[in-house]
């Protein structure tokens, strides 16, 4: 009776299916692609959407994964709510996914000095590893900003660094044992 239920009532994602068949993956997919790549960002919400639409894709192939839909894709959410949580309460950052790619980058392989963590309309935040010195911090900042004529400290971790060409730039830093985020004003 259970597996009759779906066909006397079908579920939203049945009834596109119905009407498009696999063409609303074919057609959804990219429009995804293309949010991410205009943005150049990894949104959160278009990786999920990602994930959810080859869910759905997959459903219709695989038959173990049509039976057990609705549990994978509680976990799925379920991960995705709580490490977007667990990332926006200890760094006030929501994409887990830019945050693990950057410090993977500084940290692990230490193949950049900084990676970005967030971008959002001319606001960036970029993660490098801790430094000993904030003229250390400093120097990796030169090599995204400018040359650095002179900075001085304004509220607490906020400095206004006043560039060689007449620039000001505010900059935040957030410290943390492995890592330090720092938020800056990109054009």
């Amino acid at each position: 009776m259970r597996s009759l239920k779906k066909y006397i009532y079908p579920t939203l994602s049945d009834r596109v299916y119905e009407i498009l068949g696999e063409n609303y993956f074919l057609i959804l997919y990219p429009v995804l692609l293309f949010f991410i790549i205009a943005e150049k960002y990894l949104n959160i919400i278009s990786f999920d959407g990602l994930v959810y639409f080859t869910l759905l894709l997959l459903r219709r192939k695989l038959v173990y994964l049509d039976f057990h839909f609705k549990k994978i894709s509680i976990i799925f959410w379920t991960i995705t709510l709580l490490l977007s949580g667990l990332s926006f309460s200890f760094f006030k950052q929501a994409n887990y996914l830019y945050m693990t790619k950057a410090y993977v980058e500084c940290n692990v392989l230490d193949i950049k000095e900084y990676s970005l963590v967030y971008r959002y309309k001319g606001y960036a935040t970029f993660m490098m590893k801790s430094h000993e010195s904030i003229k250390d911090d400093f120097t990796v900042i030169e090599n995204l900003v400018g040359k650095i004529d002179s900075y001085e400290i304004g509220e607490e971790n906020k400095y206004r660094v006043i560039l060689k060409n007449n620039q000001e730039v505010d900059i935040k830093f957030n410290n943390y044992n492995q890592f330090t985020l720092f938020s800056l004003d990109v054009d």
